[in-house]
Parts: C-alpha cells; sequence; structure tokens
C-alpha cells in the first residue's frame, strides 16, 4: 500500500480508532506521580487513570495538581469505593478537578477491595447495591439535583457534567454499569473472557468501554508477574476463577503465602496458559500489534495498558511506543 493510500485509510478509520490510555497505582511519590502525568500527555497518551488505595496517596489530589500542569490528556479514577467516602463527597473532589482540568475528569466506582478497606477495618456487605446507591449520588451532585443520601448545600462546587465509570470484572456490576453509568473500566480480565464482559456491559445500552491490560518486555518480568497474577485472580469473580480451572483456595493459599515471601505455589498455580490470557508479551512493537489484534473485535473506546511498577514515568516512553503500534494495527490490521 503506498503512502497516499494509507492516509486515505487512516483518514477513513481515524473515528474507530480508540483512545489511549496508562493506568497505575500512585505509589510513587506524589510529585513523581504528577510528573508521569505529564510526561504521559507529552507522549501523545489520551489518559491517565490512577487507582485508588484507600488510605495511601489521594488519588482525587494528585489529579488536581496534575489538572493545573497539562492541557489536554483526560482524567481518570479507576476505581474508587462507595465505603471510605461518603459518594457525595467522592463526587464533590471529583467536581472539583473537573473543575480544575476544564472538562477532563472521570470518576469510576468498583465494589472495593482488601487492598484499599482492609487497613480501616471496612467490609464490603452489599457490594452491588452500593455501587448503584454511589453512582446515583455521585450523578446527582454533578447535576446539583437532590436524592436519597443527598441534598445540595449552597456552597456546593458548581455542577457539570462529570462521566460516571463502573469498574468490574462480574456480570452483574457490569450489567449495572450498562444500566446507570457512562462507561465501564475493564482491567485484569482474561482475554478468553473479554467478550463475555463487554456483552454484559452493553446489555442494556450501550456505554463507552475502557480496557486496560498487563504487558511485560522481559521474560524476568513476565516471570515476576506470573506470581503477581496471583492477586488480581483471588480477587475475580468465582466463575472467573473456575473458567480459568483455579480453584478459590487454592488461590487464597497462594496469596497467604505470596504475602509472607513464598512465591513457589503463586508460581505453580499460574500456568503459561493463563500467564498468556492476561499478560502480553514481547517489545514493544510485538506488544501493540497484539494488544490490537486481540481487542479490536470488541470495540473498546479506550484500549490501555496497566503499569505495576515502583516508577511509572520510566515505563512511559514503552507504554508509548506499545500504543503507537497498536493504533498503526488498528487501522492496518
Amino acid at each position: 500500500m503506498g503512502l497516499s493510500q494509507l492516509k486515505a485509510t487512516a483518514a477513513t478509520a481515524a473515528d474507530e480508532v480508540p483512545a489511549t490510555g496508562v493506568w497505575f497505582f500512585p505509589d510513587a511519590p506524589a510529585g513523581a506521580v504528577v510528573d508521569t502525568i505529564v510526561a504521559a500527555e507529552a507522549a501523545g497518551i489520551d489518559e491517565v487513570w490512577l487507582g485508588d488505595e484507600g488510605p495511601a496517596r489521594d488519588p482525587f489530589g494528585l489529579l488536581a495538581a496534575a489538572a493545573g500542569a497539562t492541557t489536554t490528556v483526560g482524567l481518570g479514577i479507576a476505581v474508587t469505593n462507595p465505603y471510605l467516602r461518603h459518594p457525595a463527597v467522592t463526587a464533590s473532589s471529583a467536581l472539583t478537578v473537573q473543575e480544575l482540568s476544564g472538562g477532563r475528569m472521570r470518576l469510576g466506582f468498583g465494589a472495593g477491595g482488601d487492598l484499599a478497606l482492609g487497613p480501616a477495618g471496612l467490609h464490603r456487605h452489599h457490594p452491588l447495591a452500593d455501587v448503584r446507591r454511589a453512582v446515583r449520588i455521585a450523578r446527582a451532585v454533578s447535576r446539583g439535583e437532590a436524592t436519597d443520601g443527598y441534598v445540595p448545600v449552597t456552597h456546593a462546587v458548581a455542577p457539570a457534567p462529570l462521566p460516571l465509570y463502573i469498574g468490574a470484572r462480574g456480570e452483574q456490576l457490569n450489567r449495572l454499569a450498562s444500566e446507570a453509568a457512562d462507561g465501564v473500566f475493564v482491567g485484569g480480565v482474561p482475554f478468553s473472557l473479554l467478550g463475555r464482559t463487554l456483552g454484559w456491559a452493553r446489555s442494556t445500552r450501550p456505554v463507552a468501554a475502557a480496557v486496560f491490560v498487563n504487558a511485560v518486555f522481559d521474560t524476568e518480568a513476565a516471570e515476576s508477574a506470573r506470581a503477581q497474577l496471583v492477586w488480581v485472580l483471588r480477587d475475580s469473580p468465582t466463575g472467573t476463577q473456575r473458567d480459568l480451572g483455579l480453584d478459590p483456595g487454592d488461590l487464597q493459599r497462594a496469596a497467604d503465602q505470596l504475602a509472607a515471601g513464598d512465591d513457589g505455589p503463586a508460581r505453580k498455580l499460574i500456568d503459561d496458559d493463563i500467564l498468556d490470557d492476561l499478560v502480553l508479551y514481547g517489545t514493544p512493537e510485538v506488544v501493540g500489534r497484539e494488544l490490537a489484534r486481540r481487542l479490536r473485535p470488541h470495540r473498546p473506546d479506550t484500549i490501555g495498558l496497566s503499569v505495576l511498577t515502583a516508577d511509572p514515568k520510566a515505563a512511559v516512553p514503552l507504554v508509548a511506543k506499545v500504543l503507537t503500534a497498536a493504533r498503526k494495527a488498528w487501522i492496518l490490521p
């Protein structure tokens, strides 16, 4: 195909090419997290999403700081929970970032896990109902409306459009996203189960789908990821565990031993097939092409990489190479 044909093909397919993103936990020092978001924008990445680890670095404060240091990159939380903050406070924090960023904020809710809730001694008892309530209240706050659990006040942050996402791997919360949210944030879902998961998220009405996957670029990192996948799979729905041939009890025991410093049981449990179903491996160009091949049939609105590293800024150039390769492969599969 000649250059003129390539340009024509790219122009025709431009509306179909998804946005690109990077997701990470704010484990690095606060200034480094903000620098990472600035670097991502400079590298041409469209969206940056931060996880919420509960009593740790506050993702809303970090995104507020990043809002003033950037101009175009989308800023998201994926995901916070309905327990550690009242949903009205969470929505107000998000709207503050929305105001500072000129409309670039996205807010994601999830059921919450032990990583965030455990240190505060909290437990999720009715996650579906609690996430539904959180989305309803956040929606009311963003519109300046009253609802059960929230009454607008004169000093409230100004109402503004605030895209609300639900981050989940299971059926009920993904169906709730299709019913009540603006989008779904999907991470840590095996490629073999992605079609089913997005089907749930689109079952009532189509919503924006942001799909983020794990990637590594050398053998040592792949072996490290093998053991760490136990954490992801332990918190996955029981149906997902069984679809992968894993016993929930075995996963819990392997996670307990990993926490104690023994990664042997985790490495034994996560075989090569499971690793391949959850992690992309190779050079950035290879990972990018594979990312496009595996995700293109599902028509996501955003594709991105999950970055698990103590130095996320150092990972930005590699992530940018992967996403550039993915966009090219999307146009010319």
